[in-house]
């Protein structure tokens, strides 16, 4: 009886190793695919902001003109003074921009003279820099600024309002990237 006792135990034994190991096999090669949701997953998506740059005018490095007299009154170029400034562009902070360029223009000019109002003096004279495009990042470069007394003071009194006088300009340049 303990040996037939044994032989049972032997036989338990090695039944469960035969089931296991089958098992194993049997669920190992008839593994199908499962789905399964996690719930909604929530990135925030951020915004491009807009770097800031800053343009350096320095002092003017040197002028022409002076006695400025209409257009086609005077001798060849004594309608126009020059100033030559130089400029500056520089991103303010970081270096994504660094060799970037921009074309340079005037975006806003205002005239002043004793007697007279910025849209009076508009008519009489002019503001231009030629095609201009600065690098970001890159050397001063210089910037031609021409102002022409373009037209004839329509009257003796607007004439004698600005024989002698002094013309003030404020201009605001703007660089827009390209």
């Amino acid at each position: 009886m303990m040996k037939s006792r044994k032989l049972g135990i032997g036989l338990l034994l090695m039944l469960a190793v035969v089931v296991t190991t089958g098992t194993f096999a049997y669920w190992a090669s008839s593994l199908s695919p499962d789905t399964a949701t996690n719930g909604d997953v929530t990135v925030t998506i951020g915004t491009g902001a807009a770097e800031s740059s800053t343009l350096t005018l320095t002092a003017y490095t040197s002028n022409t003109g002076s006695a400025l007299v209409p257009t086609g009154n005077g001798a060849a170029g004594s309608d126009t003074a020059t100033w030559t400034i130089p400029m500056d562009w520089d991103q303010d902070s970081g270096t994504e921009f660094a060799g970037a360029t921009g074309d340079l223009t005037i975006t806003n000019v205002t005239y002043a003279m004793t007697g007279f109002t910025s849209a009076e003096l508009e008519v009489l004279f002019s503001a231009s820099i030629p095609a201009t495009v600065l690098t970001e990042g890159a050397a001063s470069q210089d910037v031609v600024l021409s102002v022409v007394f373009d037209h004839e003071p329509a009257d003796k009194t607007e004439y004698d309002n600005i024989k002698t006088g002094t013309l003030t300009i404020t201009i605001e340049f703007t660089v827009n990237p390209n």
